[in-house]
Order: structure tokens, then C-alpha cells, then sequence
């Protein structure tokens, strides 16, 4: 019996074997049949028959219904499938969590490249299940749906969500929980993402080639720094439109000169203390330090963003990513509001 090219191909990929392809075909344009009328049918040797069944069984496949001759029937495909995903989303899960064991801190910088816009999506989607400062957005409204889910999981756990958009959809992010900001900019036709400062996903002209965009994923130092630095241009030109602190007790950053900016627009009010863990410059050693804030730099054309906290050991000055004027430099700066 002749198979599809492409069906055998497609199932080749998945694992299967040319016998098990055979069977599996045979059974679902026939019907239920016995191992005889398979073998007739399929060209599968007789005594491979049985042995073939047992592995399409035991796939979720195949059946057996009870009798004299025993008689086999193809679940079909969208039956076979479903239980099929679901046991690679069980071994995905297994797979996901001995990773997050076993990897290692320290690993070298590496890029990786995307097919298609829904894979792009999925990269952008790992990444930010992966945050635990702040993520920033920037995107085109339209595509500020396909990631509202994914931005209220991380604002539940207590991610802040950083957005510049061209339109935020009118019913916006609904959680009351959370702390997110939204910044208007004129319309940008690439989807950027970054999290935390340690990787960068760019989905490039995806308004004008919506389902092969160029995109990719990168942890080199230098992509992160571009990208950084375009996101600082665009802070530059944009327009704050919404700021909602849903936990005002912890207000998380990665990005110094959202921290600056938000210490700028609240100092007066009231006090604000601050938590990093951050880069000594002159030993190079990571130091947890808190305290009041006592003041801030935001001079975005000099690119000196920096918060200046009031320690046991005295004033120290905080800088962002790639500091080197300040005396630290972080990606973790927690924030709250109302503590002396």
C-alpha cells in the first residue's frame, strides 16, 4: 500500500518506523482489521504484524478489540495526536525541570535563531517565564495580544512589566496585582523583548513580514548593549501613560534608568528604600546593600543613570548595566514606597 510521501516523511520525523507508518496508514483507510488483512493490505510482513501493533499500542495509536481473530483499529489522527502532545508536554515539563536543576550559572553567550513569527513567540514567552526583575516590551499594538497572558503570569509573580507600545488594547492587563508601567511611542515595526538585562529577543520588521519575520534570541554581551541602548532611545522619545504599583512593597527593576526615572517621579512624595545585589567596581565582588534612597541621576543624553543609597557603610551610588562611574553596577534593584 503506497503512503503519502510527505505523511511518511512527517511520521519518520516523529519516530515512527516504515512498518509502524505502514500499519498505522492501513488501519485508518480500512478500518478495524485483523493481523492477516493488515499484512495483505500493508505489504508488512506477517510475522512483523504483531510486533507492530504492540509499538503503535503502546503509542496510544492502536487498539485491540477482543475475539477470534483478534481485530486492531487506528485511533484517529486527532485522537492519537492529543494523547501524543500530552505526553511530550509531560516529558517537556521532566525535560525543563532537571535542566533547571543541573545548568550551570556560568555558561558562554550564545544566539539562536527563529523560523516563524509563532516561534519567535514561544522564544519570547520561555524567556519571560525565566524573569525574575523586570521584563520590557516593545511592541506594535497589534501584537500586544498574543503576549497578554504570558504578561500577566509574570506580573503574578511579582515580575514588573515594562510596555512601549503604539496602542494598548482598551482592556489593557487586568490584573489589580502587579506592578507595570506603559510608555506610548509612535509605531515601531519590530517586536523587542529583554529580560532582566541577561538576554534579548528581537523579532525584526514583523508589521511587514508578519509570518517570517527575521528574529532571534541572544545572550551576547554586545546584542544585550545594542539593544539596551535602543531601548534607552526610546524611553528617550516616549510618553508615560500608565504606571500602576499593584505591590508597592517591592517594586522590581533590572533597567537603571527606569529605576532612576521612577525614583525621580516619587522621591518627593515620600520615602523610598532600596535593596541591589550588585557589582562592586573597584573589587568586582557582588554585594547585597539596602537603605534609603537619598537621590538619583537620570541624564539620558550622557548616559548616566544611577540612584544614590544611604548605607551602615555610608552613601553609595548605583549605576545599571555596563556602570563604570558608579560605585556598583546591577540588574537587581528592588524598590518600595513608604518605608523610612
Amino acid at each position: 500500500m503506497e503512503v503519502p510521501v510527505d505523511i511518511a516523511h512527517s511520521l519518520n520525523e516523529i519516530g515512527f518506523t516504515k512498518y509502524e507508518i505502514l500499519v498505522y496508514w492501513t488501519l485508518l483507510v480500512y478500518g478495524p482489521s485483523t493481523a492477516k488483512e493488515i499484512s495483505a493490505r500493508s505489504g508488512v510482513p506477517y510475522n512483523r504484524v504483531y510486533d507492530t501493533i504492540s509499538s503503535l499500542k503502546e503509542r496510544g495509536f492502536v487498539t485491540e478489540i477482543k475475539g477470534a481473530p483478534k481485530v486492531y483499529a487506528a485511533y484517529s489522527p486527532r485522537i492519537a495526536f492529543f494523547r501524543f502532545r500530552k505526553e511530550l508536554e509531560m516529558i517537556l515539563r521532566k525535560l525543563e525541570a532537571e535542566v533547571k536543576r543541573a545548568k550551570t550559572e556560568e555558561q558562554r553567550p550564545g544566539i539562536w535563531r527563529s523560523q516563524d513569527f509563532q516561534e519567535a513567540l514561544e522564544m519570547f514567552r520561555e524567556s519571560m517565564d525565566s524573569a525574575k526583575n523586570e521584563i520590557i516590551v516593545v511592541t506594535p499594538g497589534e501584537f500586544f495580544e498574543g503576549i497578554k497572558e504570558d504578561l500577566e503570569g509574570a506580573l503574578e509573580r511579582g515580575i514588573t512589566v515594562s510596555i512601549y507600545t503604539d496602542r494598548i488594547p482598551s482592556d489593557g492587563l487586568r490584573l489589580e496585582a502587579g506592578n507595570f508601567f506603559v510608555r506610548h511611542f509612535y509605531k515601531f515595526n519590530h517586536l523587542v523583548g529583554m529580560v532582566d538585562g541577561r538576554e534579548v529577543i528581537s523579532v525584526q520588521n514583523v508589521s511587514f513580514m508578519p509570518d517570517t519575520p527575521p528574529s532571534f534570541k541572544a545572550t551576547y554581551p554586545e546584542v544585550i548593549f545594542s539593544q539596551y541602548s535602543l531601548i534607552i532611545e526610546i524611553f528617550k522619545e516616549s510618553k508615560l501613560e500608565v504606571e500602576r504599583i499593584g505591590n508597592p512593597d517591592e517594586i522590581r527593576f533590572f533597567a537603571m534608568f527606569h529605576a532612576a526615572d521612577f525614583v525621580r517621579r516619587h522621591l518627593n512624595e515620600g520615602p523610598i528604600s532600596a535593596e541591589i545585589t550588585g557589582r562592586n567596581i573597584k573589587t568586582g565582588e557582588l554585594e547585597r546593600l539596602w537603605g534609603p534612597v537619598v537621590g538619583y541621576t537620570l541624564s539620558l543624553s550622557e548616559a548616566i543613570n544611577n540612584i544614590q543609597i544611604e548605607t551602615d557603610g555610608g552613601v553609595i551610588t548605583a549605576g545599571g548595566m555596563f556602570a563604570v562611574l558608579e560605585d556598583y553596577e546591577t540588574t537587581n534593584i528592588k524598590l518600595s514606597l513608604g518605608r523610612p
